[in-house]
């Protein structure tokens, strides 16, 4: 149930980010110092926060709730089992996107008793009551404790697995790493099921093989009727579809992202969409006997 306060002119709203504050506490000196100022703006008095207007506006301004959430991605991140670093993800992996959200890892928190309910800092925190700053070793062990009850509780490791299994170049923040490097070129190695040679050794290893005679390239656009018989493939083929299938693939054609399309037609990951991709891919080569690239 969401906190409300009484605003100066008498109205009674929500207490925006107020949920946020118990895990505020909990984060310790030696990661807020890396935060800037405000972290320090924020009274170590709670009692101040439902109290005090200038407090209520650190709390409800987008600083704040920015602070809450990239300020816990860097404390929880290396708990996660990932093994790489924070840069080398975009903001559309689940990963990425897990880490970035407090609410889930608040719940669990408070269920475990490390955080108190934000009511009991509504109802029973008294003016003089002081919350000191947490050691980091406190914040090693509880971390180590509920991150895997978290990850569990909310199903992220098979989410996770998922999106390693499958891929793509959207998991990757835009600047250069290893493992992007490294999955670009697993990436157009399996697409490159045969080996690329140039056309003048193509027409070098034709004449010799041939007694000379030169290799004369068909023209492609004369092939009417392959071209038929493939359109005709494909219309068969997209009308055994499902509508949401037909609307990925169609998006995709578009030009839109993983990410775009997941959000379109309702997937929670852009990895969900690539997968299904991928087996629709798999399902039109086995029912055409082509071979466009899907393992």
């Amino acid at each position: 149930m969401p906190i409300k306060i009484k605003r100066k002119n008498g109205e009674i709203t929500r207490y925006k980010n107020a949920e946020y504050i118990p895990l505020f506490y909990f984060f310790p000196k030696s990661l807020l110092d890396h935060c800037g100022t405000l972290p320090f703006q924020i009274s170590r008095y709670p009692y101040e926060l439902f109290t005090d207007w200038k407090q209520i506006e650190l709390i409800e301004s987008n600083q704040f709730a920015l602070l809450m959430y990239d300020a816990f991605h860097y404390l929880v991140w290396e708990y996660m089992g990932l093994n790489v670093g924070r840069e080398i993800y975009s903001g559309d992996h689940p990963a990425w996107k897990f880490s970035h959200a407090p609410s889930f890892w608040i719940k669990t928190m408070q269920d475990e008793g490390v955080l108190p309910p934000i009511e009991s800092l509504v109802n029973d925190i008294q003016p003089t009551t002081f919350f000191g700053f947490v050691s980091d070793e406190y914040v090693d062990a509880v971390l180590k404790d509920i991150v895997p009850k978290t990850m569990e509780r909310f199903g992220m490791n098979e989410i996770l697995a998922v999106v390693k299994e499958h891929q793509c170049f959207e998991d990757f923040d835009y600047r250069y790493s290893q493992q992007k490097n490294d999955f670009k070129n697993s990436y157009y190695h399996k697409k490159t099921k045969h080996p690329m040679v140039s056309l003048e050794a193509f027409q070098e290893d034709y004449k010799n093989n041939h007694d000379g005679a030169e290799w004369d390239k068909a023209d492609d656009c004369i092939d009417l009727e392959g071209d038929i018989t493939a359109k005709v493939d494909v219309e068969r083929f997209m009308a055994t579809l499902s509508e949401k299938d037909r609307q990925i693939l169609e998006l995709r054609v578009e030009g839109f992202t993983y990410q775009e399309i997941a959000d379109k037609v309702g997937y929670k990951t852009h990895s969900a969409v690539k997968k299904r991709i991928d087996k629709i891919g798999r399902i039109f080569q086995e029912q055409t006997n082509t071979d466009i690239g899907f393992e």
